[in-house]
């Protein structure tokens, strides 16, 4: 099972968020994982506060930064998205996990926990709609790819999920932007320093001198 942060999902998380994480859970081959549950963002790039549903840390291959979505319906027109027939156009999914993606990458830089060639990769999952309402291939469009978008299919399949998206990611920027990445850099040890900067573990406790002194008379 991968390393699971936190080890239970956090309270209030929603039903796309619970499904995400239990499909993570159930993964019994990738121990060398981690996964990372709602990770709040405070020094986002883009607006005062942010948070990442999952970020997927795969020594070897690459990062992936998870929006997840549990409409029963969504429309996308002219380039927005609607959830449920509600307008949200600044809920746009891509736009939600692009900030987050973007804040992690520069923060980790400025710690110096990656070098920056590193493959950060980005997926929006709709738990409730299935990949066959497509006729079995997702759509696409210039803002976003088809390997981009998971859907209630899967839930079943998150490790072939995962690495489908490292996959395509690794060879569009190769092929077609030329592009250097490093996923090799991504050893075991770089990828727990990277989960380490990301959350600080850290302990404190007052001296005798500070906490046993009497107070003033």
């Amino acid at each position: 099972m991968p390393r699971m942060i936190p080890s239970t999902s956090r309270s209030g998380a929603n039903s796309s968020e619970r499904r995400v994480y239990n499909a993570f859970e159930g993964i019994v081959d990738r121990p060398d994982w981690t996964v990372i549950h709602s990770l709040p963002i405070r020094q986002h790039i883009g607006k005062e506060m942010g948070e990442a549903d999952f970020v997927v840390v795969v020594p070897g291959k690459g990062i992936v930064v998870i929006e997840t979505k549990s409409p029963k319906q969504v429309d996308y027109v002219d380039g927005v998205w609607t959830p449920d027939r509600r307008p949200q156009p600044h809920k746009n999914p891509f736009t939600q996990v692009d900030g987050a993606l973007g804040s992690i990458r520069a923060y980790l830089r400025r710690e110096g926990a990656i070098t920056g060639n590193e493959p950060f990769a980005r997926l929006v999952w709709f738990t409730s709609i299935g990949r066959h309402h497509f006729g079995g291939r997702a759509p696409s469009d210039l803002s976003f790819f088809e390997w981009e978008l998971a859907w209630a299919d899967d839930v079943s399949h998150p490790t072939r999920t995962i690495e489908r998206v490292l996959e395509n990611h690794a060879a569009w920027h190769t092929e077609h932007l030329g592009w250097v990445e490093t996923p090799e850099d991504l050893t075991q040890e770089r990828t727990q320093g990277i989960v380490s900067a990301m959350l600080r573990d850290f302990s404190i406790e007052a001296d005798c001198g500070t906490c046993c002194a009497k107070p003033d008379s």
